[in-house]
């Protein structure tokens, strides 16, 4: 049996795994509409549309849709990144249908009263400021400005505070219009309700939904360099909190497989190489971890930890040791084992909620057109080889795709410079 099935009502993509014995149901309204595709002039837009759609719409105040849902047990909420904008939320069995109908009313139906909106700038300013006081989320805008300048995906989602300021009520809805109310969504639904219930419930309030043909965003261009390249934010604080970027390749690139394992093997967990050589052995760090952000086009592996400043240079010498050594050796086979057990154990485990459902359809759906199941997924990953990994490493593990930020007390780039010698900083 299919881990889901998959129909067009109204010209709208529906993916549904109903679950009898679910005690709730999980929805979510998946748009294209993320911040890759804003204009120069409309940074940080996608973001505040996402918010503009809980204030109000032709038939509910902001609070009649709290309460509709929240009256009911349930949860509302939603997100936005590069390359998508989703609204979603959860509910007890016997109210899916409801919830389909109230997240699509939000998507289509929405007001933007002006004063939600004025109200809103000040809320969105604030979450701004809430991040640019969290020193590792700095360095990580700072490492994505890095790799991709002067272009949307490098830029923050969020905005900045002048942005934010800058865009009008008119600008927002025109962007809600443009990237939302004339785009189909994709609607993916998982748990208690069947999928007749859906159906009905989704040619009532999609078939409005927009027919024009989605654009690709454009294409996220690196920046070229034969040694490593490196940007340093001052900030009052303790630690100094680091992030290694290197070029990788986009989601639907088949090496993805093996830049899992690699991730696995040097961050991803408590036995992995960064955890044990700069925590354990070395008592450097507090955390440290390796992860992947993968676009349509292009992607990152990035490594990021938080430590004592005077211990910035022996830090990133550990992480080039282990990034030379997977390059040039490749893991052991009884390591590869562990890691191959890793991640089809947690991919296994994260499915096991309807929200962790919804969420992993409707990004499948987005990304491929299809709902992978999960048997080849977990087949993908166990046929990773050695020299997939290696080969992998070999292939990002070059000063001229390496970009390093740093976020910390007097911070400068002839330190982060200096520091990042061992990988090749010239």
């Amino acid at each position: 049996m299919s881990f889901a099935s998959i129909e067009k009502v109204a010209g709208v993509p529906i993916v549904l795994r109903p679950r009898a014995e679910a005690p709730g149901v999980s929805v979510g309204l998946f748009y294209p509409a993320g911040s890759r595709w804003e204009k120069s002039e409309e940074h940080g837009a996608a973001h505040f549309v996402e918010h503009l759609l809980f204030k109000g719409t032709k038939k509910h105040s902001c609070k009649e849709l709290s309460r509709e849902v929240e009256g009911r047990g349930g949860d509302l909420n939603a997100f936005t990144g590069e390359e998508t904008l989703c609204l979603h939320g959860r509910v007890p069995s016997g109210h899916g249908a409801r919830l389909v109908s109230l997240l699509a009313e939000m998507a289509l139906d929405s007001t933007f009263p002006a004063d939600e909106v004025e109200r809103e700038r000040g809320v969105i300013t604030e979450e701004i400021r809430m991040m640019d006081d969290q020193p590792a989320m700095v360095a990580g805008e700072a490492l994505n400005a890095l790799l991709w300048p002067n272009q949307a995906v490098g830029r923050p989602i969020a905005g900045t505070i002048a942005s934010v300021g800058g865009i009008s009520r008119s600008g927002l809805m025109g962007y809600w219009q443009r990237r939302i109310q004339k785009v189909r969504p994709i609607l993916v639904v998982a748990g208690g309700i069947t999928q007749k219930e859906v159906v009905a419930t989704a040619k009532k309030v999609l078939g409005k939904s927009g027919r024009e043909c989605d654009l690709e965003p454009t294409p996220a261009k690196r920046v070229a360099s034969k040694t490593v390249r490196v940007t340093a934010v001052a900030k009052p604080v303790q630690q100094v909190n680091v992030a290694l970027g290197l070029y990788a390749f986009g989601r639907l690139d088949p090496r993805r497989h093996a830049l899992r394992m690699l991730s696995v093997i040097l961050g991803e967990a408590m036995s992995s190489r960064l955890f044990q050589r700069l925590r354990e052995e070395q008592g450097l760090v507090y955390s440290v971890s390796s992860g992947t952000h993968l676009q349509r086009d292009d992607g990152v592996f990035y490594i990021s930890a938080g430590l004592e400043p005077g211990n910035l240079g022996k830090a990133l010498g550990l992480i080039a040791e282990e990034l030379r050594s997977l390059a040039e050796k490749g893991p052991g086979a009884a390591e590869l084992k562990r890691a191959k057990d890793y991640a089809t154990g947690q991919f296994a485990l994260g499915l096991e909620g309807t929200s962790q459902q919804m969420f992993w359809m409707g990004d499948a759906m987005l990304t491929r057109g299809r709902v992978v199941e999960p048997k080849e997924a977990i087949e993908k990953l166990s046929a990773v080889d050695v020299k997939a990994v290696r080969d992998v490493a070999r292939e990002m593990y070059q000063p001229g795709r390496i970009s390093v930020s740093a976020a910390g007390p007097e911070m400068s780039e002839g330190m982060l410079r200096a520091a990042a010698l061992p990988l090749g900083g010239g």
